[in-house]
């Protein structure tokens, strides 16, 4: 999944990124596709994705690691694009790209960009392959919507579209918050009202209201993605408790008990200020996004004795923190 930006515009998902032209992200079994993939170190995913995206892949697929297993220092990264596109162009500007980018990624070696042309029935089985039901913690179960709902479970089921806005669940950074919400709510209940800044899919909003928060906003700059996220609220029947908008966060009714925010380290970084307004004494704000070697940058913005590090969860190479405010209030004019 990448991550997403407050300022940026091309919303993307877990392991499918979503294109910037606003096409449906489900493939089309009948269109015939080109594979451009390489094999890159995990630090380089991110940035080996986006570009495919840039070139104008309509979808990125990342390899999936079984979490039984001992993590491979490598994975699989895979553009799709239709068949009248210029394949060796696009291979020459990955393996250019990959060149420039050498000296920031130090393991990523020489790696050689392949191209195939592949059946859009033999994506759409992979695409959906990408998106399995997924147990997050000891309270959520997370469903695309081809799948039965369970006829009976004591975990919440979450139905998330995996279409075109960010977060499906299945990237540590939502997996982070999610158990970091269920963690928060099993310890002091659920807040009344709460924040899910960037809601992309709007995942952790429908979370916040099936945990029973009874008041959540939730708002993104994407138009594309709060479209998405309305119809995602209203599969999973929380439209009574979510407020979807683009209102930035300035003019919401703040300060909130909660605020969770899965967003850039840069951009958590910007926002200290306001978080530390916008978030109420002795309440929490959850944040995510954070690679490992940029946790630090992101808690030297958020310091004690304003801040308390209350829980700090580490999954692969992705950190969630779980701050509490207890500096001075602040007052907002």
């Amino acid at each position: 999944m990448r991550r997403r930006n407050l300022t940026a515009t091309n919303d993307l998902t877990d392991t499918c990124c979503a294109p910037t032209d606003p096409r449906p992200l489900t493939p089309d079994p009948a269109q015939r596709w080109q594979c451009l993939s390489v094999t890159v170190p995990h630090e380089a995913v991110e940035a080996v994705a986006n570009f495919l995206v840039e070139l104008g892949s309509a979808g990125v697929v990342e390899g999936v690691r079984d979490p039984s297993q001992p993590q491979a220092p490598t994975t699989a990264v895979q553009g799709f694009f239709p068949a009248e596109a210029s394949g060796p162009a696009l291979r020459d500007a990955l393996a250019h790209y990959l060149n420039e980018i050498s000296e920031l990624f130090p393991r990523l070696s020489r790696p050689v960009p392949s191209l195939v042309e592949v059946p859009g029935d033999a994506w759409y089985e992979r695409w959906r392959e990408h998106f399995p039901p997924i147990e997050v913690g000891e309270r959520f179960l997370l469903l695309p919507p081809w799948e039965p709902l369970p006829t009976y479970t004591d975990r919440l089921v979450i139905v998330i579209d995996p279409a075109m806005a960010f977060g499906t669940g299945h990237h540590a950074t939502t997996q982070g918050c999610l158990e970091a919400l269920e963690a928060l709510c099993a310890a002091h209940g659920a807040p009344a009202r709460a924040l899910d800044l960037g809601t992309g899919s709007g995942i952790l909003a429908i979370a916040l209201a099936k945990l029973a928060t009874q008041a959540v906003w939730a708002t993104d700059i994407d138009s594309v993605a709060l479209a998405e996220a309305r119809k995602n609220v209203e599969t999973n029947q929380v439209t009574f408790s979510i407020c979807l908008s683009d209102t930035p966060i300035e003019r919401l009714p703040a300060p909130f008990p909660l605020i969770v925010a899965n967003l850039f380290a840069t951009t958590l970084v910007a926002l200290a200020p306001t978080l530390s307004t916008a978030v109420e004494q002795q309440g929490y704000a959850i944040l995510s996004g954070i690679q490992t070697d940029q946790e630090a940058d992101v808690r030297a913005a958020y310091p004690p004795p304003s801040w308390r590090l209350a829980t700090r969860l580490v999954r692969d190479e992705w950190v969630t923190l779980v701050l509490q405010q207890i500096g001075a209030k602040h007052s907002r004019t």
